[in-house]
């Protein structure tokens, strides 16, 4: 069992010769802020720990367990340190107080909206299902979790949601088989919910599925054949911003690998993908004119690369890569030719562990669909078993989900420092920054389409004390602000949206 964690989770860290399907293993901050209200464990991203920036923004509501907490159990049951039963049942019931600075539904008399500092009682209950075990030559492990976030006041708008009742979830299976030529290990999450949109300046319904498969065959001591396929699924829905809009992704690539010594391994790779959009009728962005018809596009690719990773010291590991990829379009018209036809590809990869509590690793190309370099870099600091720090600067790009043949390329620096004092308080700061940017991948303007109207950056933070009063209960005070979601109105006049909310909460494991 502990092999197939660790050969799934290279899998998912090493930079391949894929598309930027790469950097949907990070959580960004864009997903952060989205998720920052779920409830319940999100299991959908709990396998891919220790491979990505911090995307967190502290304790999970509706969960008696920190972050940490719930990471250690799953690496442990995914290590194969299992204890009878293999199913592992978690409920949780959460009672809290929320505020927020976000207008209410509430109408006066005249018919105009209230505004003001509003709170409501919730409850969230939630419960989390982890499974791990092997069966003859496989090993498999499962997770799901649901939450359900309900506000007393019917009138109460958080984090963008209107609605009294939230439904949140999120679900995982991976697979592993090993035998002396071959391996095979799968891999699938999923996830459901709702919350404020910054890539289309909305609130909306957002169900994301990723799966990947592995194929490696051992040709002999020193070489192999891995073959590696991947899809990708983000559904936007419910806003009219996104009324039902998908942006799709999948990739195939085939490599040799040779082990040109105990510290050098090289790679020939071939790959192919697309990635696309597609827009229901109706979509309005603010200040757009409402799509007349659904409309589609997509980038294509085929690829080559070759890849050298060296381990330069038992501390220091370098991985580079160079060739090329032919880069098409379906339904872009007059597709601006800066993104289209032969282009180079490259990738760059540093690990750099000087010591067992500091890590530092550094990720970036230019590969597949990619209009600008995918950038990762991450710092982790433990100074000491209580005491953990990490910094996160990334960039990262897919189509927008609200308008047509646009690019969304964001940056994004996120830091987390988590203190525990007496083992039983937990103090978390996360703070971060995002800027997007948006590419036209045609040579011309599109009618009635305007991408200044949708919010270009914005600062964002959460503070979280968490208390352990027993057990199997502790209490939890989070705060948590959005500045900036700047976006132009009519006029050429400017408005935000920012979001700030704080929220007291009992939590029990039943």
């Amino acid at each position: 069992m502990k092999i197939f964690y660790l050969s799934v989770l290279m899998v998912l860290i090493s930079v391949t010769c894929l598309d930027h399907l790469f950097a949907q293993d990070v959580p960004t901050a864009q997903g952060a802020i989205f998720r920052n209200l779920w409830v319940g464990e999100q299991v959908d991203s709990l396998p891919k720990a220790g491979t990505l920036p911090p995307g967190g923004l502290g304790a999970i509501m509706g969960s008696l367990q920190t972050t940490d907490d719930v990471q250690h159990e799953v690496e442990v049951a995914l290590a194969g340190v299992n204890t009878p039963p293999a199913v592992a049942i978690k409920p949780y019931l959460s009672v809290g107080w929320q505020f927020s600075t976000q207008p209410t539904q509430l109408q006066s008399s005249s018919g105009s909206s209230q505004s003001g500092n509003v709170n409501s009682a919730y409850l969230a209950p939630s419960v989390s299902v982890l499974y791990s075990r092997s069966h003859g030559p496989w090993d498999i492990a499962v997770g799901y979790s649901i939450g359900l976030l309900y506000y007393s006041n019917p009138n109460f708008v958080s984090n963008g949601n209107d609605a009294s009742v939230s439904l949140f979830q999120s679900a995982f299976i991976k697979t592993y088989l090993e035998t002396t030529r071959y391996t095979f290990s799968a891999f699938c999450s999923a996830s459901s919910g709702t919350g404020y949109d910054v890539t289309s300046a909305s609130s909306n319904q957002q169900t994301d599925v990723d799966a990947k498969i592995d194929f490696k065959y051992f040709l002999n001591k020193y070489a192999n054949l891995d073959a590696t396929a991947g899809y990708s699924l983000l559904n936007f829905a419910n806003s009219t911003a996104t009324p039902n809009n998908n942006l799709a992704s999948f990739y195939a690539a085939l490599a040799s690998i040779y082990d040109l010594s105990d510290r050098s391994h090289f790679k020939f790779c071939l790959g192919a993908g697309q990635t696309g959009q597609s827009l229901q009728q109706g979509t309005a962005v603010s200040g757009n004119t409402p799509l007349s018809t659904s409309q589609s596009a997509a980038m294509n690719y085929a690829q080559f690369l070759g890849d050298l990773k060296y381990d330069i010291t038992s501390k220091i590991t370098a991985d580079g890569g160079v060739g090329f990829r032919y880069v098409s379009t379906s339904d872009i018209s007059n597709a601006n030719n800066s993104y289209t036809g032969l282009r180079p590809a490259w990738t760059l990869g540093l690990a750099y562990t000087p010591t067992d509590k500091t890590s530092v690793t550094l990720s970036t190309g230019e590969q597949g669909n990619d209009v600008r370099p995918e950038f990762n870099f991450l710092v982790c600091w433990k100074p000491r078993n209580n005491t953990k720090v990490s910094i996160g600067l990334t960039q990262y790009e897919n189509f927008a989900n609200s308008l047509l043949n646009q690019y969304t390329v964001t940056q994004s620096l996120v830091g987390t420092v988590s203190q525990t004092y007496f083992s039983k308080l937990k103090c978390e700061l996360s703070a971060g920054y995002a800027s997007q940017q948006y590419i036209n991948l045609s040579n011309e303007e599109i009618a009635g389409q305007s991408n200044s109207q949708l919010p270009s950056n914005y600062y964002f933070a959460r503070a979280s004390v968490l208390w352990r009063i027993s057990k199997r209960m502790n209490l939890d005070n989070t705060f948590y602000i959005n500045t900036g979601q700047l976006q132009s109105g009519p006029n050429n006049n400017s408005a935000s949206r920012p979001v700030a909310w704080y929220s007291i909460s009992l939590n029990f494991e039943l």
